[in-house]
């Protein structure tokens, strides 16, 4: 799961923002690039951290997101060690963008205005950048997701030799988008139960 599917999941759990904040941190930490300090209801952001760990677990024995995955890389012409890891990846994106186009959101969004007021430094302007949509925007298509991913994988120096061509990969999250759309909410429901 990715960080807006963290943080909708820890809704359903609890309706607390710093808590569905919490739930996003182990994902965004890697973005911010410095570690997260809060000097307000940490105890609820810890208690999200601890939720994300149990939320990936269920998530990633999910039968329904290895299908998923296999949609994916079974659409894929080069279908090796790249396309695998790529798929996993763009699964959760795709997902995400399912959440913030129809309005499934609402945690997610409650959690970054929580944030905003909550977080300095570079969180802070994390937090900015994900208010805005600048980081989440690529979700919105099958493209945008196999951009962000392949840009991703080229960044990191295991994953670069393997890193699958973007259209290739963008043709592959093309033909799981409808099933993500119609199951999307049933999973995440899923998860929220195994991981409460």
């Amino acid at each position: 799961m990715n960080f807006v599917g963290h943080a909708v999941v820890a809704g359903r759990q609890r309706d607390d923002a710093p808590f569905a904040f919490g739930a996003m941190v182990p994902d965004l930490q890697r973005l911010a690039r410095t570690p997260l300090r809060v000097e307000v209801d940490v105890d609820g952001v810890t208690a999200g951290v601890e939720s994300h760990h149990r939320a990936d677990a269920a998530f990633h024995d999910s039968p329904v997101f290895k299908a998923w995955q296999r949609t994916v890389v079974e659409s894929m012409a080069d279908r090796g060690r790249g396309a695998r890891a790529a798929a996993h990846v763009a699964v959760e994106l795709a997902i995400d963008g399912h959440l913030l186009q129809h309005g499934r959101a609402a945690a997610y969004g409650r959690a970054l205005a929580w944030a905003a007021g909550a977080v300095a430094g570079p969180w802070a302007v994390l937090v900015e950048r994900m208010r805005t949509g600048e980081v989440v925007d690529a979700y919105a298509t099958a493209a945008g997701i196999a951009t962000r991913v392949v840009g991703v994988m080229r960044r990191r120096p295991r994953l670069a030799p393997i890193t699958p061509d973007v259209d290739d990969l963008a043709a592959g999250v093309s033909a799981v988008l409808a099933a993500v759309r119609d199951g999307a909410d049933e999973l995440l429901e899923e998860v929220s139960r195994r991981s409460a």
